[in-house]
């Protein structure tokens, strides 16, 4: 069975859940002209046209000036093929529903679809006509146009859904007597691109012109892939559809004979499942973040455990001591017993293999670390457990904060000699202690826009003895919360005459942002 949508390009935008109307087509309603446009070497183009744009005269090719003389209301929106490909091949999974054996089918340009192979199928839902006919219904439901054929090739039942020598009523055709719907096809209907114009050059326009003629003048002529597009349409010549391949969730289940009535062997069970589905992670590269544990009485009921990781992990030994935590505290009532275990990664992500020194390190390293972090999580609770990370900000009150990841974002950026010694360091030292919020203090300078010669902070007097500096920090005008205050900051590092550090910063330029700058302690060594 082969579904055509003739302007999925421009209706699939449009498309959004539960959006459907029963029984209703998407040219039901009144529509203003809209077009797609691609940038070629001619210029902007329009590629799709919805059913508006097309009956004002607009066509496919068209200069989109030219389509702007005509219809100067036309609206346009670039064209995404990238996104038409994402969404159709969506689309042919949500086909899956008739048949497991469905692929996308991007035919001609403009000219989508989804090729479904309903061999052993149709019986289940009443026969071929009872299912084309719904398949066509649930596809129109979404808004899109859409016909259908079914043959008993590929090739055939292609050309039907696009080119059919009468339109039934029902947007849909059955190929009964084969031959005859394949000859009354247009050339372009055999998938030959570029080809069908050379053959209604010579006047053969239709697949019955050129059924009857010699193979080998027309392999010579036109050449051999129209001969095999032929015998494919006819089935002389094998097509095989290349299906989509289903989403293989990362899951391992274990069955018993006998239930498990203990804890200590359910717990051992879970190690053993946990050892499969950690193999099935390591084969595609991945580790896990968040695993759901559910467990099966004999009786029917479930009982649901789950966990999350700080960083990706696929160590089964890990996962298995972390689950146990929970079975210690969670009080399961085992009831007659579990016969079935099941873990189900519900978030994973990507995780290559780690190669270990030769020499031991002693040191906590990073998967020491989020292994320490999903033991106190599963102990303490999630939200109780984090550690500080460094955040995409150069204002210091913003440039730090809490995450629950044990790998956050963020870090120095460095440049290196070849002696291994940095060269230079793109984010600048900071104090010690740096104050959560920058405290007033009352600055004395030389000339406005110079270091302090002494302040007042906390209620006490500090003289400086040298100053280092400036390092101005410009406000982050795309922060909501930095409109309200967008001015720069000059931060100079001070060493007092007692042999105090402290960091202070001037609110503001003099002159162009302000008259009266204002002073604030930020931190101190």
């Amino acid at each position: 069975m082969s579904l055509s949508l003739p302007r999925w390009p421009v209706e699939r935008r449009s498309l959004r859940p539960n959006s459907t109307r029963s029984g209703a087509s998407p040219s039901d309603a009144p529509e203003p002209p809209f077009a797609l446009v691609h940038t070629s070497t001619g210029g902007e183009r329009l590629y799709a046209l919805n059913n508006e744009a097309a009956r004002l005269g607009l066509r496919r090719g068209q200069a989109l000036a030219d389509a702007k003389a005509l219809e100067p209301g036309l609206r346009i929106a670039p064209f995404a093929p990238d996104a038409d490909r994402r969404l159709l091949g969506a689309f042919a999974r949500w086909c899956g529903r008739w048949s497991p054996w469905t692929a996308p089918d991007p035919g001609e340009p403009g000219e989508d679809g989804v090729m479904v192979d309903i061999s052993g199928c149709a019986h289940l839902f009443g026969g071929e006509d009872q299912l084309v006919t719904a398949a066509l219904a649930a596809v129109r439901d979404q808004g899109l146009t859409a016909h259908g054929a079914i043959a008993p090739t590929i090739g055939l039942a292609w050309g039907l859904a696009r080119f059919p020598a009468r339109r039934a009523p029902s947007g849909w055709l059955i190929a009964h007597d084969t031959s005859a719907s394949l000859h009354a096809l247009p050339v372009e209907a055999l998938r030959i691109g570029d080809t069908a114009a050379r053959l209604r050059r010579f006047g053969l326009k239709r697949v019955g012109d050129i059924a009857g003629l010699p193979r080998a003048n027309l392999a010579r002529r036109f050449g051999p892939d129209l001969v095999r597009r032929l015998d494919q349409a006819r089935g002389l010549e094998d097509e095989s559809l290349n299906p989509l391949q289903p989403k293989t969730p990362f899951r391992a289940r274990m069955r018993f004979a006998d239930a498990l009535l203990l804890l200590d062997g359910i717990k051992q069970a879970v190690r053993d499942t946990a050892e499969a589905l950690c193999a099935h992670l390591e084969a595609e590269g991945r580790g896990l973040r968040r695993v759901e544990l559910n467990l099966f009485r004999v009786d029917g009921k479930t009982h649901l455990l789950i966990i999350g990781t700080a960083a990706p992990a696929r160590d089964a030994a890990h996962i298995a001591r972390l689950f146990n935590e929970k079975l210690d505290r969670a009080e399961i009532d085992i009831g007659f017993g579990i016969d079935v275990i099941e873990l189900n990664a519900t978030a994973t992500a990507p995780l290559s293999g780690r190669q270990s020194g030769l020499i031991g390190d002693d040191q906590l390293d990073s998967e020491d670390f989020a292994r320490l972090t999903d033991r106190l999580s599963v102990r303490l609770g999630e939200a109780r457990v984090k550690r500080a990370a460094r955040r995409d900000s150069h204002i210091p009150e913003r440039a730090a904060g809490w995450s629950a990841d044990a790998n956050p974002s963020g870090s120095v950026l460095m440049v290196r000699e070849a002696g291994g010694q940095p060269a230079f360091r793109l984010t600048p030292e900071r104090p010690l202690l740096i104050l959560a919020r920058p405290e007033p203090a009352e600055a004395v300078a030389e000339i406005p826009d110079g270091p302090p010669r002494s302040f007042v902070w906390r209620r006490t007097r500090h003289q400086v003895h040298q100053a280092e500096g400036p390092e101005r920090l410009a406000p982050e005008w795309w922060r909501p919360e930095s409109r309200a205050s967008p001015k720069t900051r000059d931060y100079f590092r001070i060493e007092t005459i007692e042999g105090r550090r402290f960091w202070l910063y001037r609110d503001g330029l003099y002159g162009p942002e302000t008259r009266n700058p204002q002073w604030f302690v930020h931190g101190a060594s």
